[in-house]
């Protein structure tokens, strides 16, 4: 990984935070297009392609591929926790039955999308196109914020359509894993030189120690915050701003805890997240979801500008016309198809514009981009790191793009139905 300069990494990333964070709010409402958006064109301009300024290869360095995977798994952590205080108290316990839809068929037909995608438009051994249509499975919390957050999305949105993509968005992250794994198993078992695992480690690994232990640990972690957040809220000389913080500490704290025992510490800052945010009184909630957007500004538009630094133009422009092809396939039909093949089973997705809505925006971002990079240094497929990155660019400019537009659309649609 080639930074000429850190310091002018530093420096670019803090003030393009800064005039984001001092136009709060405009870019979506009034350029239309989102934040991460804007921050992976400012990676553009600084990377090899215009000024090069910045010069990073996470498809070929194995170094960069480590760093991309470490502050890719810290944002998604301090994100999947965010998304999960944002939700109202109890929302988790009223819609299981259909947040249950998304997470199981919903996750099974995005995979099966994905693979059909890769394995026609790519022309990719059968076991590695299944690995990517597992890695481009999870949604995207960062590149979803746009339109569950802010006074854009709660005007225009309806609440539990906000709600249930920013549930799913955080939770399928960390669910996504065994679906990776089940590929990666098979292929470090079937290609020579490679070591392979069996179907009893997978059970082992994947399910009992880091999904078993993300959830009883990240439900532990969140109650223990909890219960200090309310003994630190019956002290009047307690300050608020000290209390609030205590998510960013959570999410730090429960990722560092569960990656040393081997556990998912994404799904398990969100378990925590859920459980912690059963402690919110009401006067916190408000204050507590303009921290978390604060604080997952901080730390996930970061990753957008890494991202359009770090874009591997040369290995894009090899791909030739599949690319684009790649392209347009993933964002049709990887997620919309089965949205609306399953809306009428999710309570918030009966009416067709909700159905067209949640199945649009179920973008392709830093999940997919970690996943990535942990199993190209695991199984050294050179191919995974061009067609995901491909894929998470081609989100960010459809999704950035378009989010404010059907957002509008949807709540003055929604205007109409009311006044007839």
């Amino acid at each position: 990984m080639t930074i000429p300069d850190p310091w002018l990494l530093a420096f670019s990333v803090t003030a393009l935070l800064l005039l984001l964070g001092a136009s709060s709010g405009l870019v979506n409402s009034e350029l239309w297009m989102s934040e991460p958006l804007v921050c992976a064109l400012a990676g553009i301009l600084l990377g090899p392609v215009v000024f090069g300024f910045i010069r990073i290869d996470p498809g070929h360095d194995p170094t960069a591929r480590a760093v991309f995977r470490e502050a890719r798994r810290v944002t998604l952590a301090i994100a999947v926790l965010a998304s999960a205080v944002r939700l109202p108290r109890g929302w988790l316990r009223r819609h299981w039955r259909s947040l249950s839809v998304a997470l199981g068929p919903g996750m099974l037909l995005m995979w099966a999308a994905g693979t059909a995608v890769a394995w026609v438009c790519l022309g990719l051994p059968l076991l590695d196109c299944a690995l990517v249509g597992a890695i481009l499975a999870p949604t995207d919390p960062v590149l979803s914020a746009p339109v569950v957050s802010g006074p854009l999305a709660r005007r225009t949105v309806p609440d539990d359509l906000r709600h249930a993509i920013n549930a799913e968005s955080g939770i399928n992250d960390g669910l996504a894993q065994p679906f990776v794994m089940i590929p990666l198993f098979l292929i470090l078992a079937t290609r020579p030189g490679l070591h392979g695992h069996g179907i009893g480690d997978w059970l082992l690994q994947v399910l009992a120690i880091e999904i078993g232990s993300a959830v009883v640990l990240g439900a532990a972690a969140g109650w223990a915050a909890g219960v200090c957040l309310r003994w630190a809220g019956r002290h009047p000389d307690a300050e608020r701003s000290s209390l609030l913080t205590i998510a960013l500490a959570l999410a730090l704290a429960t990722l560092a805890g569960l990656q040393a025992i081997g556990g998912n510490g994404v799904l398990g800052a969100f378990v925590a997240g859920a459980v912690l945010n059963e402690s919110f009184s009401e006067q916190h909630e408000e204050h507590q979801e303009h921290f978390n957007e604060a604080v997952a500004r901080f730390f996930d538009l970061p990753i957008m500008f890494l991202l359009g630094a770090a874009a591997p133009w040369a290995d894009w422009y090899q791909m030739g016309w599949r690319a684009p092809v790649f392209v347009l396939c993933i964002l049709l039909f990887r997620r919309l198809p089965a949205w609306l093949l399953l809306g009428g089973l999710m309570s918030w997705t009966r009416p067709f514009s909700h159905r067209l809505f949640a199945g649009w925006f179920g973008p392709v971002g830093a999940a997919a981009l970690f996943y990535a990079c942990d199993a190209q240094g695991a199984t050294g497929i050179g191919a995974l790191w061009p067609v995901v990155s491909l894929a998470a660019a081609a989100s960010v400019v459809a999704h950035g793009i378009t989010g404010t537009h059907l957002s509008v659309f949807l709540g003055r649609s929604r205007q109409r139905g009311n006044a007839a």
